[in-house]
């Protein structure tokens, strides 16, 4: 791989549409293992993880999904208690941890004073000249449903929305103080929320549902960055063509990841133009069981139709699991460095 060349400035302009010197790459989640086996050597601190980010072609590295103040709520929601309490033989798990009022009442949730943001102190003072730090933000919904279990949350939505609601504004306080936090800091470059609505052929509940209870709140956060001049990324899988024009006048500025099973990234990017840039859509499953070789073809076909313009950042259509190979992970990631840079000439 070439030489590194972080630039910020690169992906911003991107993200707000426009075309910069190269297609920038981008990701949301990159396992731990992965990182290591890129490196060579194991990924124990920040100091290690950014040179990950840095080594690999990044223009930022992401920080947030298991710190601040998730790891408490995320555990009880889908690990220790949800397994603990409902994989009993013979049955699903089928409920959460707040099945009623009562458990909402119980449950220990953390309090936004109670975040510790220090990592962000120490990243901030790592950075490289033209490097940025991308927060990852939420889930609302998604955390919402998994405390509940996702049938009782369905019978909820008719028994007692009340309840969904209140714990929606418990996870919304805390996941709105991690925001506050972010959009104030100078080595904040983007806010990447990642809350799935989606399956590969539906949405998860009727989108009268999200245009009430998911998208007033991240509308809050979309309006908090224009203020500040920062990009707001938005994560979901699935299917999501029946509310895409809410996401749109929302104002989002990148959706990612076009799964390519669940929607057609070449034509969504001849209906938003410079509207709106793309990320992602090279297949995991192609990651996975592909050859370099036709990974490498496969991202020189998205370099070729999306990149000519801008607004399109190239990168997986989820993440970079720990079961890729570092074979497979390099391919994507050197085919976007040496023909990814405009004007594009592909054969």
């Amino acid at each position: 791989m070439r030489s590194p060349d972080p630039n910020f400035e690169r992906l911003r302009k991107t993200l707000y549409g426009g075309q910069a010197d190269r297609v920038p790459l981008a990701e949301v989640v990159i396992d731990e293992e992965a990182k290591e086996s890129f490196l060579g050597k194991p990924v124990n601190d920040l100091v290690t993880d950014l040179e990950f980010f840095i080594q690999a072609g990044y223009d930022y590295m992401i920080l947030g999904r298991r710190i601040a103040g998730f790891p408490g709520i995320w555990e009880a929601a889908c690990l220790k208690n949800y397994y603990d309490r409902q994989r009993k033989p013979g049955q699903g798990g089928s409920k959460g941890v707040i099945n009623d009022w009562n458990d909402f009442k119980n449950y220990p949730w953390m309090k936004p004073e109670d975040l510790d943001f220090r990592i962000f102190d120490e990243a901030e003072k790592l950075l490289p000249r033209g490097m940025k730090v991308i927060r990852y933000l939420g889930p609302i919904f998604q955390m919402t449903w998994m405390l509940m279990g996702f049938e009782t949350f369905s019978y909820k939505l008719a028994e007692d929305p009340s309840l969904i609601d209140a714990i929606l504004d418990k996870v919304f306080e805390v996941v709105n103080q991690e925001y506050e936090d972010a959009i104030q800091r100078e080595g904040i470059g983007a806010i990447w929320y990642v809350d799935d609505i989606g399956a590969k052929d539906r949405l998860m509940v009727s989108p009268a549902f999200l245009q009430k209870a998911l998208f007033p709140r991240m509308r809050i956060f979309v309006e908090g960055c224009k203020k500040k001049g920062i990009p707001f990324l938005y994560h979901t899988d699935g299917n999501i063509h029946r509310v895409f024009e809410d996401i749109m006048e929302m104002g989002v500025n990148a959706l990612h990841p076009i799964e390519p099973l669940a929607m057609d990234i070449y034509e969504i990017k001849k209906k938003v133009g410079g509207r709106l840039c793309l990320i992602g859509n090279i297949d995991v499953d192609l990651l996975l069981r592909g050859t370099p070789e036709e990974i490498a073809e496969d991202t020189k076909t998205h370099l070729k139709l999306l990149g000519p313009g801008g607004g399109y950042v190239l990168g997986s259509s989820n993440s970079i699991h720990r079961t890729i190979t570092v074979e497979n992970y390099r391919a994507m990631l050197e085919t976007t460095l040496k023909y990814g840079k405009y004007p594009i000439q592909i054969e």
